[in-house]
């Protein structure tokens, strides 16, 4: 059922309450745990330091350990280069020179047979060499030099160098085919020193990593909270335009990403305000337009319930009974699946209201007219042209049959009688014409009034003489100190005449109709009055209807327009007829028309003289 109480627009059953509707957004942020954007660029640039550091550290361990490794061996390659540079100095192949080149450096030395493979001279120590370097060497003329690892004997494990350089003097050993060989080895001890050395270096590398890592941290902790201090302003400046503050903005000092993204929120203000803006004037014209519509407007959504009720709605309904409420809503059911629907007339107790139903996307809107005085009018009008029909058909018919009895005729008397009555009848229809001509005047305000002084007193005792034909008593009374009043004299007199016909039509013959002027609180007042039927009271209400004949209209002639003329010409004058009258004693009629200032002020005058 429809309510009469008061919603505001967009209001609408079932949905949230404001209190909700702010808890709903806590209640979902409180299901799912929110991680700072602070921690996470700290643990984003931990994670990539890490990453590098590890990184890195696997591609350069193989080559420190291969240049450890290098520099171990790096003193017997010096050793090789210093021989071969003496050499090619001195060309001096004593065993001597070579003796002391060998102990000065701590190599082992001898010379050896490419042939037999034996060494010939040379340190006691010198037991094991690369046979295959002193051949190449030998059978190339050239030094050669093979750094291996053993893979048996006493020395399994172990690096052996050898370098062999071929000779050519066979005074030494009387032997073609031989090679100076130097040999070392590399022992254990060197291999665990370039082991510390790595260790070392490892220690040193993870110092480094940690104290990279924490920088990495204390770095991206400040970049991170630089940057969340600038990115959370602008999720505060969108909450606050979210709440509706459209004039938030954000200042920009430094033109990177996250600045032209706050120029671009302020751009976006700026047309979110101007949209707003717009859209509250329009919201501000529509709620204008409908609060001030006379028809009455229902908005429903889908369950048929109110969202909007404009004035003129809420006061319908408030006043309405069930059964019209009911009637509505089954109009607005039907139009959400039949399309736009009228109903003509729904009765809402005493009146008729035209519904006009169209659906919407999410509900349903009514326009509720009160087409009650339109109907009375439609129906006035109506009877209007059917009386006035059959008012006009009457003597138009009484003619027709007067005309065909002419025809036959022949008695002048009996044809002088018709035509008198023809004479009647078309009168009657002149009087009906011009009544209706006035009528039809006055309701398009076509007539002219000319407003001038007159004098009441003359113009009764003119009413009186213009009906003293019929022979009837008529009287005057005039109170003293009655003004003229400014009006038309015409249309007054016109008025006036006929409410004094109407007094002679309605009362027996003989009986006097007295004719009084007075004057009552600032309005001269014409009253006449007769002692004819009278009227009951439930009909004086209706007396002035056009067309209306009230009980015991039938003793005299007429239209039923008299009296709705005469109130016309009173309304046009600017001022009131009223009527008091009670069955079988007589009515009065009185005519109130206002005094202007001047008429009031001489008249007042007049009285202190």
């Amino acid at each position: 059922m429809f309510s009469a109480r008061k919603r505001t627009f967009g209001e609408k059953s079932g949905s949230w309450p404001k209190a909700g509707r702010r808890l709903y957004p806590r209640l979902k942020k409180g299901l799912k745990p929110r991680v700072g954007m602070r921690i996470w660029l700290t643990a984003l640039f931990v994670l990539v330091t890490a990453f590098a550091s590890v990184v890195a550290y696997e591609i350069v361990r193989p080559i420190l350990e291969d240049t450890l490794n290098r520099a171990s061996q790096a003193r017997f390659e010096d050793v090789a280069e210093q021989f071969e540079a003496q050499n090619r100095a001195n060309n001096d192949w004593s065993v001597q020179r070579i003796k002391t080149f060998a102990a000065i450096r701590g190599l082992q030395w001898g010379i050896v047979s490419a042939n037999s493979g034996e060494k010939l001279l040379g340190d006691r120590d010198l037991r094991e060499w690369h046979a295959g370097v002193v051949k190449k060497a030998v059978k190339s003329q050239n030094p050669k030099m093979k750094i291996e690892e053993m893979q048996s004997g006493a020395r399994a494990g172990q690096i052996l160098a050898t370098y062999a350089v071929p000779m050519n003097a066979t005074e030494v050993t009387g032997e073609k085919g031989t090679a100076v060989v130097f040999s070392e080895f590399f022992t254990e001890s060197d291999i665990e020193n370039v082991e510390k050395s790595l260790d070392k270096i490892e220690r040193i590398a993870l110092l480094a990593g940690a104290l990279a890592l924490g920088l990495a941290g204390i770095a991206g902790y400040f970049a991170a909270t630089l940057i969340s201090r600038r990115i959370s302003r602008l999720g505060v400046a969108a909450e606050r335009l979210a709440a509706g503050n459209f004039d938030e903005r954000i200042e920009t000092r430094v033109e990177d990403e996250v600045g032209s993204l706050g120029a671009t929120f302020n751009a976006m203000a700026a047309s979110l305000k101007g949209a707003f803006e717009q859209i509250r004037h329009e919201k501000e014209r529509g709620s204008a337009i409908l609060d001030g519509m006379t028809d009455a407007v229902v908005g429903v959504d889908k369950d048929l319930n109110a969202v909007f009720l404009n004035p003129r709605a809420r006061e319908l309904l408030e006043s309405s009974d069930l059964d019209f409420q009911i009637r509505l809503q089954e109009v607005l059911a039907k139009t959400r699946y039949s399309g736009p629907t009228t109903e003509p007339e729904a009765r809402a107790g005493d009146r008729i209201i035209e519904i006009r139903a169209a659906p919407l996307e999410d509900g349903a809107l009514a326009i509720l007219r009160d087409v009650t005085e339109e109907r009375r009018v439609q129906r006035a009008k109506a009877e209007f042209i059917a009386n006035a029909s059959h008012e006009l058909k009457t003597p138009l018919t009484a003619l027709s049959g007067y005309l065909e009895m002419l025809e036959d005729e022949e008695d002048e008397r009996v044809r002088s009688e018709f035509l008198k009555d023809m004479r009647s009848q078309t009168q009657r229809l002149q009087a009906l014409a011009r009544t209706l001509l006035d009528l039809s005047r006055l309701d398009a305000n076509a007539t002219t009034f000319r407003t001038e002084e007159v004098d009441l007193e003359d113009l009764l005792h003119a009413l009186r003489r213009d009906f003293g034909y019929t022979g009837r008593p008529m009287s005057v009374h005039v109170d003293e100190n009655v003004p003229p009043v400014v009006t038309d004299p015409t249309q007054l007199h016109r008025m006036l005449a006929i409410l004094l016909d109407n007094a002679l039509k309605y009362s027996s013959e003989g009986d006097p109709v007295a004719l009084k002027l007075s004057r009552e609180d600032g309005h001269a007042v014409i009253s006449i009055t007769d002692h004819g039927c009278g009227i009951p009271e439930a009909e004086i209400p209706h007396i002035f209807e056009r067309f209306y004949r009230a009980r015991g209209s039938s003793r005299a002639d007429g239209t039923g327009l008299g009296l709705a003329l005469a109130r016309e010409i009173t309304d046009h004058l600017g001022g009131e007829i009223r009527v008091q009258s009670h069955p079988g004693t007589g009515s009065t009629f009185s005519v109130a028309l206002p005094l202007t200032s001047d008429s009031r002020d001489g008249q007042r005058s007049a009285s202190l003289s």
